[in-house]
């Protein structure tokens, strides 16, 4: 098209580092679909709490894992943001483990939102990896 600028060829080291974000992100996914699976729906119940919190710690700490294939110099305000983040919701996940399941539905959409909120440090960086020319969000 007229007008329309090719994206210019990613160099290999970056495109190391947002294939390291990007697998980073997809394990946070992983770990907050794990988490709503508690929350009762139209269908049924939802998970156990104790059990969709486990599988939640667990993708976490996989995601804790895979964070220093993306760490890199011009990223690192969003790597640390991100770093904060999984450790600040690992902490709320640890006080709901030990203080037990919320007493309701209300509750429960009340501890969830609360437990995934610092993980909104990974939709800000997605958005700035996007600006810095790196492709379409997924």
């Amino acid at each position: 098209m007229l007008g329309r600028r090719r994206p210019a060829a990613m160099s290999p080291a970056l495109q190391k580092v947002l294939e390291g974000f990007r697998s980073t992100v997809a394990l946070v996914e992983r770990a907050k679909a794990e988490v709503v699976a508690a929350a009762p729906t139209g269908r049924g119940p939802g998970r156990p709490v104790a059990e969709a919190l486990a599988a939640f710690e667990a993708f976490l700490a996989e995601a804790r894992s895979t964070m220093p294939a993306w760490r890199s110099r011009p990223f690192d305000a969003d790597w640390t943001a991100c770093s904060r983040a999984l450790d600040e919701t690992g902490r709320r996940a640890e006080l709901l483990r030990l203080e037990g399941s919320p007493a309701g539905y209300e509750e429960l959409y009340g501890v969830l939102g609360d437990l995934l909120e610092p993980l909104e440090a990974f939709g800000v960086a997605r958005d700035r990896f996007g600006r810095r020319s790196f492709g379409p969000r997924d």
